[in-house]
């Protein structure tokens, strides 16, 4: 496909050709996109994958870039949400909660900070954790403290077919950095907006924990270091993948540019010269 292969008139949006993969993910590193295509709305969105579809050709969906290694030889086709899908408004709310509209494309630290000024309680588990809210959602992104899907009440995503449906928390499956819908037909989506759940609180206290939290994380991690977080999963809730790491005696290793981090052993670092 060429990109005058879209039509002007029902795409809205923005299509890059050779875009550097090095300056869309953490890792810094990775070949280029041949198309990287970033729709204006929702209906562009939706016209752009029955466009693919029909042409027999396969994508992918990149949030932030903060969970993603890009191979060396590049990448057709990328689909970005982040540009426009950032929606950020209160839905409702009652005495003591708050329910929030919040698009895919959004970065979850705008939004845990914003809701810790605010005294909106839920949030502050996700603290430091880099990357959107629909990233977020996809892997059920979390801490020891808590993860995004225990906040969700609702999930609007595009299925396979191109279809707009909404998923409530009862017909979603969510387990330890894992997110799917209940319904098996499902079989590919793109999540493009939630409706999150928070407890109103004392605004002082919810911010106080909130820097105290992000403090921890400074102390504790390579936050600054080109990295994807950590990056085992923890084999059990007793044991983390970091000590197992630590008692290797593996931190500190490096190969070429990839380092495992002399901060945290489940952070693997890159640097200019690495290679995915």
């Amino acid at each position: 496909m060429q990109i005058k292969d879209f039509d002007n008139k029902k795409f809205c949006g923005s299509i890059s050709q050779n875009m550097p993969m090095s300056s869309k993910t953490a890792f810094k590193i990775g070949g280029t996109a041949d198309f990287f295509m970033e729709p204006s709305n929702l209906d562009s969105l939706i016209y752009l994958i029955k466009t693919l579809k029909n042409n027999n050709e396969d994508f992918i969906v990149l949030g932030s870039g903060t969970n993603t290694l890009v191979t060396d030889s590049g990448i057709k086709y990328v689909v970005s949400l982040l540009k426009n899908f950032k929606t950020f408004e209160i839905k409702k709310e009652t005495k003591d909660l708050v329910f929030l509209n919040t698009g895919s494309g959004l970065q979850l630290q705008r939004l845990c900070w914003h809701c810790a000024k605010k005294g909106f309680k839920g949030l502050n588990p996700l603290i430091g954790i880099p990357g959107s809210v629909g990233g977020a959602i996809a892997m059920n992104a979390g801490t020891a403290f808590g993860n995004m899907l225990s906040i969700i009440e609702e999930i609007e995503i595009i299925d396979q077919d191109a279809s707009l449906l909404k998923l409530d928390k009862k017909n979603i499956i969510q387990n330890y950095r894992y997110f799917a819908p209940k319904d098996k037909n499902i079989k590919k989506y793109i999540i493009t907006k939630a409706l999150i759940r928070l407890e109103k609180s004392k605004k002082e206290e919810i911010f106080s924990e909130a820097k105290e939290m992000i403090l921890k994380r400074k102390k504790n991690q390579p936050l600054k270091a080109n990295s994807a977080g950590c990056f085992f999963k923890n084999p059990s809730l007793d044991v983390s993948a970091g000590l197992l790491i630590d008692k290797a005696g593996l931190k500190g290793t490096k190969i070429g540019g990839a380092e495992i981090s002399k901060v945290h052993a489940n952070f693997i670092t890159s640097s200019k010269n690495g290679s995915s």
